[in-house]
């Protein structure tokens, strides 16, 4: 049954639309940004070459920058013409008016008011500017300072006075240039010390080089336009520079550096009994228990848990911004008072665990289940903000436009202000494409201001509750996969922009030393993901812990800051029946849960019998069905090694080992190669090498084949696997390596596993 608009909770999200349609995104989502930085209003503070009025004597009958030779070409004008075509806002500029009549006034000469007088300065000479409260402040200023009698105390005294009166005002971004028509280092030291002391919000801006390479020209040596064009230009860029880079405090990167050995994915957004279509008894006690009890067991190694409790589309929450599912057992809940989003929280609290809120950039819009999607009001309202022609019927945003990042952004500040999380994840998985089809990475600042607008909007609400507020992103399993879905990842990483990425979707192998690469010397954490749901092809929801052992302990070994998890089955058995959750089983137990205990202590791991497996391109679960292996990357594994077709040059596999085997053989109990071929073949005609040693020929078990190494036939890290298929020709159909994987077992009485 095809669910209609009738089914969500609409009132205050129609009034939202209405908003929205009648005042347009700017009113609704919020202020301008310049990069990291608002940019409703600015402020010019300066002297001549920044505003002077008509003076007859001199030939001069401008009121602008002197000496432009038109308004619009004075370097005020320039520099907000080139902001507004950033952030297509439009900037207000008043010069001071001849007449007196206009209000702003937020283009102002200080020559007689700082310059010349700077040991009589005081903030009532600036009263009207400063209650123009700019985001962002330029103070041009020094040409006019009398050098007789210069007194260099007083001047920063002065100067210093001046930045804090604007920052008590409106704590701008203020931008301090250097002395630019002609050199005064001593001015310049004042300058470049005061604004050492607040760096977070002072810059001063070296323009020295204008008397280095523009002529002048114009009453009494200034500017030509040339040079009011470079002074634009340097100032743009000092901007720009700024702009693109968020300052984190020291609370804020120990908050990042938190132990996080395991960090838990967790999808309970849709299940047999709360999060369905029925109505159902279960309490929330009962299902807030269920799902905390993988996380409750002794010995649980899981330090953060991103709960996902909608696909990103319809809340699971009461919202104004998106609409509301209604499912029957959760709208109970909320009637008698419980906001389940907020107990998880609370819950997650009281047992130590941090707490992220994960949310779907392009997630289903669905009420029962995956096959029925609902209609979402604002997709019927703008289809031109949907990717053309997406495979998922009703439609993918397109992040391209920017009605969609602000409406997106309006949808997680609502969460981050409402509850006490400590991060936000950004899942990129789910669903691409964000950005047309075959431009992805043309329009990859798209994607980068959404997370830049993400990023700012955590940062204030961080800046107001007193404690910060961290942002993971969830991205494909390799760099250059991330780039062909438009994700500009080093950008993010060098900005700032992000604190921690969780690396790959249905992953076994990902491209660890290609994020360490882009993340060291920074703060950013890395957390390579295992999906046991939508799964490599061949290893969906093994039924034993050897499987992630091998996953866990190769990512430890090649340097991950701690193992992340999607779509496990994070309940016990027992738990699991109260709300129709069942998963793998090992022994009777959960193996999941029992990788809770385990995959997230590389020290432990390293005694425990494991599986070393190389990956398989795509691979099951709902994505592989509809998702488009030309035009997406992420979810596809697209450059996993496997399956490879055998032919008349030997074909070569990486494997993986983190154990060091070698130094531990007499600790070793069987140690096996195993490799699977896409049809019989006989053992003479295929032959095998590990790290160049030729193995003995193999004995099948099953659909395998079966090699035993020897310890000191094996390497720590990579290992290379080279299986030669030349006797194999003459067959209708080619043969492919379709499985690798390496066992290795411990002796249980030396080691106790």
């Amino acid at each position: 049954m095809k669910l209609s608009l009738t089914i969500y909770r609409v009132a205050p999200f129609c009034l939202w639309l209405a908003l929205l349609v009648h005042f347009g995104p700017t009113e609704v989502f919020g202020q301008q940004t310049f990069g990291s930085l608002k940019a409703d209003r600015i402020l010019f503070l300066g002297n001549s070459l920044t505003l002077h009025g008509p003076k007859a004597e001199i030939g001069w009958a401008g009121n602008w920058g002197m000496a432009a030779s038109a308004q619009a070409k004075d370097y005020v004008h320039l520099l907000t013409a080139a902001m507004d075509a950033r952030t297509g806002g439009r900037l207000v500029v008043e010069p001071t008016p001849v007449d007196g009549k206009k209000n702003a006034e937020n283009v102002i000469n200080i020559a007689g008011i700082f310059e010349q007088g700077y040991a009589t300065y005081e903030a009532a000479k600036i009263r009207k500017q400063l209650d123009w409260k700019a985001n962002i402040v330029v103070l041009q200023c020094g040409e006019n300072v009398p050098p007789n009698g210069f007194d260099a105390e007083a001047f920063q005294k002065a100067l210093k006075a001046l930045l804090n009166d604007l920052k008590e005002s409106s704590n701008p971004q203020i931008f301090v240039a250097s002395n630019i028509l002609w050199g005064n280092t001593v001015l310049d030291e004042i300058k470049r010390k005061v604004c050492s002391e607040d760096p977070s919000h002072r810059t001063l801006v070296d323009i020295s080089v204008y008397g280095l390479n523009i002529p002048v020209n114009g009453p009494v040596g200034h500017p030509s336009d040339a040079g009011m064009k470079l002074i634009a230009d340097t100032l743009f860029a000092a901007i720009s520079k700024k702009a693109d880079s968020v300052e984190l405090s020291a609370a804020h990167v120990a908050a990042v550096n938190r132990r996080r050995r395991i960090y838990v994915n967790n999808d309970v957004g849709y299940d047999a009994v709360a999060m369905g279509p029925k109505l159902t008894a279960i309490k929330p006690e009962e299902w807030i228990a269920a799902r905390f009890s993988a996380f409750d067991q002794p010995g649980s190694q899981v330090d953060c848990v991103g709960w996902c409790l909608d696909e990103g589309n319809i809340a699971a929450y009461p919202s104004n911004v998106m609409p509301e599912l209604q499912y029957p057992t959760l709208l109970r809940w909320r009637a008698e008072g419980v906001d389940i989003a907020k107990r998880i929280v609370e819950e997650s609290h009281r047992r130590k665990l941090e707490v992220f809120w994960e949310h779907r950039l392009n997630g289903a819009d669905r009420e029962a289940d995956v096959n029925t999607p609902a209609r979402h009001p604002l997709k019927d309202q703008h289809p031109e903000w949907l990717i053309s022609g997406s495979w998922w019927k009703p439609g993918l945003w397109n992040f391209a436009i920017p009605e969609v990042r602000k409406y997106k952004v309006a949808a997680l500040r609502e969460v981050a202000e409402r509850y006490d999380l400590d991060g936000l994840n950004l899942d990129f998985g789910r669903h691409p494409p964000f950005l047309p089809t075959g431009q992805q990475w043309e329009q990859r600042e798209a994607l980068t201001d959404f997370v830049r607008q993400v990023r700012l909007m955590l940062q204030g609400v961080a800046e107001r509750r007193g404690r910060p507020f961290l942002l993971s992103v969830r991205v494909a399993d390799t760099v250059p996969g991330c780039h062909f879905d438009g994700m500009d990842v080093e950008t993010w990483v060098r900005q700032n922009l992000v604190d921690m990425i969780v690396i790959g979707t249905r992953s076994i192998q990902v491209d660890l030393p290609g994020f360490k690469r882009i993340t060291t010397g920074s703060h950013v954490k890395l957390y390579p993901c295992i999906d046991q749901h939508h799964s490599p092809d061949g290893y969906h929801a093994v039924a034993t812990p050897h499987f992630l052992r091998g996953v866990a302990a190769n990512w430890w070994q090649q340097g991950a800051d701690g193992i992340a998890t999607f779509n496990f089955w994070n309940e016990l058995p027992e738990s699991g029946k109260v709300i129709g959750s069942s998963g793998p089983l090992f022994d009777g137990q959960s193996v999941h849960a029992l990788a809770y205990k385990e995959i997230g202590d590389p020290k432990q791991l390293a005694s425990l019998d494991k599986w070393f497996v190389v990956s398989r391109r795509y691979g099951g679960g709902f994505y592989d069905r509809l998702g488009n292996r030309w035009d997406d990357y992420t979810n596809l594994n697209h450059e996993a090694p496997l399956p490879l077709k055998l032919g008349a040059d030997p074909t070569w596999v990486e494997v993986s080992l983190a154990d060091d085997i070698a130094a531990r053989a007499n600790q070793v109990d069987r140690l096996e190669l195993r490799l699977q071929f896409s049809a019989d073949t006989a053992p003479e005609q295929i032959a095998v090498k590990f790290n160049g040693i030729k193995l003995r020929p193999p004995k099948q078990e099953g659909n395998w084949w079966v090699s035993t190494l020897t310890p000191q036939q094996t390497a720590t890290g990579r290992n290379l696997l080279t299986v030669d298929g030349a006797k194999l020709g003459g067959r209708e159909h080619a043969i492919s390596l379709e499985k690798v994987e390496v066992h290795v077992k411990y002796r249980p009485n030396k080691l106790g596993n």
